[in-house]
């Protein structure tokens, strides 16, 4: 198994982790754990690039992880349609038809992106080699950032652990600044990596941040970090 394999497996076992825990704490917490629009982005990624613009020349196993990404999305997605509305009414005050209809415009512009965006981006920039998954790991870079910083300003708005675990936090963290930036920084583009560099730096410190801010407020709550699933 090479370093790209291994990194890729890693990520998506890292990754796998991080969804299962967020619905099972979805269902378990009676909450959501990924706000609306990385949720929405999230999905539409994983749906376009899994079945829609198949990645090729991996023997299937990029398929099989974000397949495997797309159910457990699916489950944190019914999370946040059961259990989302209480969210927004209490910080928004808006009522449960606003709430559905920005949530419908989230998923159906989000899908139009995934959809649109792979192909404007392949055939714009010859960065990308005409290679339509090498503009998805593109976007997915730019959309973990949107998720990290999201998450952290979910935390800061509950102020609490609902939907939420240390496992979340540090399978998230693994699974995107550690080995997809690592590969990416040190082997798929060890040169020219500079502007990539810093939304995957940026990222990273938004995960550790968030872990800290997760492991703070379950010890603060009498619960062990590392026994929440």
């Amino acid at each position: 198994m090479d370093f790209i394999t291994l990194t890729v497996l890693t990520s998506g076992i890292a990754w796998t982790i991080t969804y299962a825990a967020l619905a099972y704490r979805g269902f378990k917490d009676k909450s959501f754990g990924m706000p609306m629009i990385p949720l929405a982005l999230n999905i539409a990624w994983e749906i376009v690039f899994s079945f829609i613009y198949v990645p090729a020349g991996d023997g299937g196993m990029k398929t099989v992880i974000h397949t495997i990404w797309a159910v457990l999305d699916t489950f944190i997605v019914i999370t946040f349609l059961m259990y989302g509305y209480k969210y927004f009414e209490k910080q928004y005050k808006i009522s449960k038809a606003v709430f559905y209809f920005s949530s419908l415009f989230a998923f159906v512009t989000s899908m139009l992106i995934m959809l649109l965006g792979g192909p404007f981006l392949k055939d714009l920039m010859p960065y990308f080699k005409g290679e339509m998954f090498e503009t998805a790991k593109f976007i997915a870079y730019f959309q973990n950032l949107v998720i990290s910083a999201s998450m952290v300003s979910m935390f800061y708005s509950r102020r609490s652990i609902e939907g939420q675990s240390f496992t979340i936090a540090w399978s998230k963290w693994l699974g995107t600044s550690m080995t997809v930036g690592i590969s990416y920084l040190f082997w798929e583009h060890p040169t020219n990596w500079y502007f990539m560099g810093v939304i995957i730096g940026a990222t990273f410190i938004l995960d550790v941040w968030y872990m800290i801010l997760i492991y703070r407020q379950l010890q603060q709550e009498g619960i062990n970090p590392w026994k929440r699933f």
